[in-house]
């Protein structure tokens, strides 16, 4: 619910801020002249960034030549694993393992994001003796943003077990 608000809060922020350029713009405009107007917008919703993608979607691949080889001849699993559901967005663990290994993992955020930024720093996933079933571990960071300043940051961990689901390939 608080990420909605903050979500809420900076669409909020950014609309005022944007009127309130337009408006000072126009000012300017009268008074000086177009080119100084436009330079002044500019320069006022510069400061204004757009997270970045690139750390987004992480994807973690465990991989090495012992499981490539191993791999073959083993059952492949796969999770879908919701970690935390909010009103406004969902945390999920994609995972695919070959029964003993885990071939790839990664952290996908959907929903209503504004204001908010995911960074995943670790996942661990583990076998038990229950065939199929997995131990997961994950630890990241969410920064809480007003305007694309970064004002908090928060320490996440999700953590549990669960049964992967067979698939054939």
């Amino acid at each position: 619910m608080i990420q909605l608000i903050w979500g809420i809060l900076n669409l909020g922020l950014f609309i005022g801020l944007f009127v309130f350029s337009a408006k000072k713009a126009a000012e300017i405009r009268k008074k000086v002249g177009l080119p100084v107007a436009i330079l002044f917008s500019f320069f006022a919703l510069s400061f204004v960034t757009r997270p970045d993608n690139e750390e987004k979607d992480k994807k973690f691949e465990f991989e090495n030549r012992e499981t490539k080889t191993q791999s073959s001849n083993r059952d492949t699993f796969i999770s879908d694993i919701i970690l935390e559901d909010d009103v406004c967005s969902k945390f999920k663990l994609n995972a695919i393992t070959d029964g003993e290994n885990v071939r790839s993992a990664l952290i996908r955020r959907t929903g209503f994001l504004s204001g908010t930024e995911w960074s995943t720093l670790y996942i661990d996933i583990n076998k038990t003796e229950r065939k199929g079933v997995f131990q997961y571990h994950i630890g990241g960071t969410r920064k809480w943003s007003i305007l694309g300043i970064d004002l908090y940051q928060e320490y996440k961990e999700f953590e549990g077990m669960k049964e992967f689901k067979r698939i054939s390939l």
